[in-house]
């Protein structure tokens, strides 16, 4: 895996290397944006409690203003949206030596937009369709194919040179991609802005050249452009480059769209789940989510954090007065079937703390079945010959620490006001966002990107300081090879339990302990029955 440390100031590119593939930042709003090994906290101990403080708010801040949208427009962010008719842009781009074969365009357009009989799994369209629960229809075109007056030795020079001078190159392709279609073909870029803003939805380019995972150009990655200028009135802000090659990935006979599904699921608002800190050198296998999931290791279903960001489906909140007037015995069907969860809030002074957002802390729970979306990729044989999902039924627990703070540059890098936000203003309420300070994520996947970075967490069973992060049912941390990766045993299934027993020093990542544990009392393959107890 490579890693790319950020590079800095205004008008800079963030770029974040990647297991699988990537996001790559592009903060031109924020003034002055330090890099990430300049984060500053209000605790810089590896202290067991963050240490929030309480906002004071005014008229401008409203709960309904807390959604992944509004915190994407501080960074420039406009997101594909993730619910209703969204349409994709797939626009192939080669270079003089490397052009593409007479049935790509068809292997791409099933690829995107086929039926899953069509390709070897599912495609873009058919995976979001049925992930969605039938919420989320996304379509599109494949345009004739771009040629670049270069040869792709010469493209990965350009690329190479713009980034030293802190540009994106794949920037400027897209407007001349865009710019060359609109005048040479009828091209309609009007049925790429669903929401009449001017700005397009999203683009794909798929190029030709062959992908290596040792180039930061010649890899798959979302970003969204800086430096492209308006084309026939409108202009491009989220996209996604990656390689042709990625249709072959899965060793399938019809196209793979295992990458562009997760690249697509970037364009939409969600982050990688696995580390960037990876590193096999230093002995770091930092792997809070196990690799089962597909915006960790591109397999398998989105998981219940991923749909209650997109807006697919909200968790039943598990309270004390709820537990008690089911005999605190509840039952959990199919997540992948159905959308089901349990949220499990924390609590303080005895009562809920909880915002009614996903942007809070809490445990997750949803019952994971080796159907549907999870099937193909539970035997094993499947994608790249990676992490199979889980071959059996059981729940998975999360950990979910999607607490907001406000960020703001300063002389010296990044630095969070150490309050925790369960508000916020309208992006457009003040100019400063997106300038001089921005609200986002307080902690992620990786840890090194986390804005508080008071919790230190290595000598723990389980993770700490996470965006989201798996609770295995063997009560053991997982680290990639060092642990293996997440497998059946990961599972909470007949007889297994969540309590102290299990994880003796559990607890949230503001110091408090979970009010309930529970058992699994019965499992089938569509549902299971939960006994919940004190933890």
């Amino acid at each position: 895996m490579k890693v790319s440390k950020p590079v800095k100031i205004l008008s800079s590119l963030l770029f974040v290397g990647c297991l699988t593939s990537c996001f790559f930042f592009n903060p031109e709003y924020i003034y002055n944006w330090g890099n990430n090994s300049s984060h500053t906290s209000t605790n810089g101990s590896t202290s067991a409690v963050a240490d929030y403080k309480t906002p004071t708010y005014n008229s401008v801040f409203t709960t309904e203003n807390m959604n992944k949208d509004n915190l994407g427009l501080g960074y420039g962010y406009h997101y594909l949206p993730s619910t209703g008719n969204s349409k994709l842009l797939v626009i192939p781009i080669q270079t003089t030596d490397c052009k593409f074969d007479s049935d790509d365009s068809e292997r791409l357009e099933a690829a995107f937009f086929g039926e899953a009989s069509e390709t070897g799994w599912e495609s873009v369209a058919s995976f979001y369709e049925e992930s969605s629960y039938g919420q989320l229809h996304i379509s599109g075109e494949v345009t004739s194919p771009v040629t670049l007056n270069m040869t792709t030795s010469q493209l990965a020079a350009k690329a190479k040179k713009a980034t030293d001078s802190n540009t994106n190159y794949t920037d400027t392709i897209l407007e001349s991609a865009l710019a060359v279609l609109t005048e040479k073909t009828d091209l309609d870029l009007s049925q790429y802005d669903t929401n009449n803003d001017k700005i397009i939805d999203a683009v794909w380019m798929i190029y030709a050249p062959a992908y290596d995972t040792n180039s930061d150009l010649y890899w798959a990655y979302t970003t969204w452009a800086t430096k492209a200028g308006q084309v026939g009135g409108y202009t491009p802000c989220c996209y996604a480059w990656a390689s042709i090659d990625f249709l072959d990935a899965g060793g399938y006979v019809l196209p793979d769209a295992h990458t562009y599904i997760h690249e697509t699921g970037h364009m939409m608002g969600l982050d990688d789940y696995y580390s960037y800190d990876y590193s096999v050198s230093d002995g770091c296998y930092d792997t809070p989510i196990g690799g089962v999931d597909m915006m960790d290791f591109n397999i398998g279903d989105h998981d219940s954090f991923s749909k209650y960001l997109l807006g697919w489906k909200t968790p039943t909140v598990l309270t004390k007065e709820y537990l008690e007037a089911n005999n605190n015995t509840l039952t959990l069907s199919s997540m992948v079937a159905n959308g089901t969860s349990f949220l499990i809030p924390t609590y303080k002074d005895g009562e809920k703390n909880y915002n009614d957002t996903p942007f809070d802390e809490y445990l997750l729970m949803e019952y994971y079945t080796p159907t549907g979306l999870n099937y193909q990729d539970s035997k094993g044989s499947g994608y790249a010959g990676r992490l199979a999902t889980y071959t059996q039924p059981g729940i998975v627990l999360y950990h979910v620490n999607a607490t907001i703070g406000k960020i703001s540059a300063t002389g010296s890098g990044l630095s969070w006001d150490g309050y925790a936000y369960d508000k916020l203003p309208s992006y457009y309420s003040t100019t400063s966002w997106g300038r001089t300070f921005i609200y986002t994520y307080l902690y992620n996947n990786t840890a090194s990107y986390c804005y508080d970075t008071s919790l230190g967490d290595k000598d723990l069973k389980y993770y700490r300081g996470r965006l989201i992060s798996l609770l295995p049912a063997t009560g053991q941390r997982i680290n990639g090879v060092q642990t293996g990766y997440a497998s059946y045993r990961s599972l909470y299934r007949s007889g297994s339990s969540f309590n102290s027993n299990v994880y003796p020093t559990f607890a949230f990542d503001d110091g408090t302990k979970p009010a309930f544990g529970f058992t699994v009392s019965k499992t089938s393959n569509s549902d299971c029955t939960i006994k919940f107890t004190d933890f």
